[in-house]
């Protein structure tokens, strides 16, 4: 049996996050990490947040269900994974 070893951060919002080495998509990456920041220090309402990532062709759902399953039962899926 082979062990795996997951490092998870203890701040969600790191799971939050996008990171991009392409200039022309940098604005959209720092937008879409302040939101994410904003969102889960409740200065952004969920519609505003899910509007954003659409805005830059990020699926809301797909996207933020993962961590928020992760939040809510501590076990991780594989949509978690890169």
């Amino acid at each position: 049996m082979n062990d795996i070893i997951l490092y998870l951060p203890n701040d969600f919002c790191d799971l939050l996050m996008v990171s991009t080495n392409e200039p022309e998509i940098f604005d959209g990456m720092i937008a879409i990490n302040q939101a994410s920041g904003q969102w889960l220090q409740g200065q952004l309402d969920t519609g505003t947040y899910f509007d954003i990532l659409d805005h830059f062709g990020i699926d809301p759902f797909a996207f933020v269900h993962p961590v928020e399953e992760f939040a809510a039962t501590n076990r991780v899926t594989l949509d978690l994974l890169p």
